[in-house]
């Protein structure tokens, strides 16, 4: 039987109770617990808590116990995570506390870890002078109602919700009505799973992203908690896992390449597109998926004149405008690179166009660079392609 989650090791092991949230700590108490008063206490403590305290948080971390008990940390984190950000925008305001957490925990790490610690260590100290005796009782009654047996609300197996992970409390959004373990199919037809797809969107009554799956708190939040069970049942029943998103093993990416093309064959999308930050989706006559309207209509061209393309190749490493080497063009003819630049005056978008061309011209690589005004004369931009495919014996336009 394929489960949608294993979670035996979480169900074998005892709850234990987050000492560090008594009102009062018992003096025998040692390591983390002891850790985050020290921590609360130090003048690095003091200068994190100044700084992105608000008035309003005591009442916040209130609400977030009275809605998830024991699991309020997860959703608390997020709260102040969205708070502690901006304030790393500026480099002089930052540069201090960035030094403070060096220096208090004797370490250097990069910028982006430092951040990290930070966030955990203002929600730590946070929690621990702004503790009281009624957070501590509502903690208490919600552990012993968690630790009461349920029956899942899909399976009907037996499950206690205070043994849920709390990345699985929060990533579905407090529900623990199901206990994530229930049976999911183990294959599905193509036919089938378009049914699905439609049942689903009509109980959802929005189309979710690619990476959607009960325990992606991204996806769980935007559901109506009335239809939670119904939703499960649905996504159970397509054969989705709990590791099951945007890998290479996604059930949507076996039967039908991407999401996006199981939703355009399933007949959910108007005219086939699905709006975006850089215009529609949309899926061109070679089965390319593309990012816009514009960029489908390159694409076609090159389809209709039997031109072989490869879709979104990755340039070659460079150490300053390609480090990861992971930047991508949009087409790749031969040994031509093709990019269509079609956000031409947004700030970003810009400054990777530039970066674009600097990797081209620096590697001498043949970038065939597209901008909207030249869409009206695509055929004068790309008719040296055609040279190409006459030399390759006119195969027919593929995606490799």
């Amino acid at each position: 039987m394929t489960k949608f989650l294993e979670l035996t090791y979480y169900n074998n092991r005892g709850f234990t109770f987050p000492n560090y949230l008594k009102p009062t700590i018992e003096k025998t108490l040692v390591g983390i617990q002891t850790h985050y008063i020290d921590l609360s206490n130090s003048q690095y403590g003091e200068q994190v808590f100044n700084i992105f305290h608000k008035k309003t948080d005591l009442e916040l971390i209130e609400n977030l116990v009275d809605l998830h008990g024991v699991f309020f940390e997860k959703f608390l984190s997020s709260k102040f995570r969205h708070r502690i950000h901006p304030y790393f925008n500026n480099e002089e305001n930052s540069l201090k506390l960035l030094d403070s957490c060096k220096n208090y925990y004797s370490i250097s790490e990069n910028k982006n870890r430092l951040i990290d610690r930070i966030k955990h260590d203002f929600m730590k100290t946070s929690l621990i002078r702004l503790k009281n005796d009624t957070i501590y009782k509502k903690l208490q009654n919600f552990v012993q109602e968690k630790s009461n047996t349920r029956k899942c609300a899909i399976c009907n197996k037996e499950y206690i919700p205070i043994k849920l992970p709390d990345w699985v409390y929060y990533g579905s959004n407090g529900n623990d009505n199901i206990c994530y373990e229930c049976p999911t199919v183990k294959s599905q037809t193509k036919k089938e799973l378009k049914r699905l797809i439609n049942e689903l969107i009509n109980v959802l009554n929005f189309i979710p992203n690619a990476d959607f799956n009960p325990i992606n708190h991204n996806f769980s939040s935007r559901v109506n908690k009335s239809k939670w069970i119904k939703v499960c049942k649905i996504i159970f029943e397509m054969g989705l896992k709990g590791n099951d998103t945007l890998s290479s093993e996604s059930i949507f990416k076996k039967k039908f390449g991407s999401w996006f093309k199981a939703l355009v064959d399933s007949n959910v999308l108007p005219n086939g597109l699905m709006e975006s930050g850089r215009g529609f989706r949309c899926v061109a006559k070679s089965g390319n998926e593309c990012n816009s309207l514009d960029e489908m209509f390159v694409d076609n061209w090159l389809f209709e004149n039997q031109i072989i393309s490869i879709k979104e190749p990755l340039y070659p490493k460079h150490p300053i405008y390609n480090k990861s080497g992971r930047r991508r063009a949009d087409w790749k003819v031969g040994d031509y690179f093709i990019e269509y630049f079609g956000l031409k005056g947004e700030e970003a978008y810009d400054k990777k166009t530039k970066e674009k061309l600097l990797l081209a011209n620096t590697l001498n690589l043949k970038l065939i660079s597209i901008f909207p005004s030249d869409l009206n004369k695509i055929s004068e931009k790309l008719d040296i392609l055609k040279e190409i495919t006459i030399a390759n014996n006119g195969n027919r336009c593929t995606s490799l």
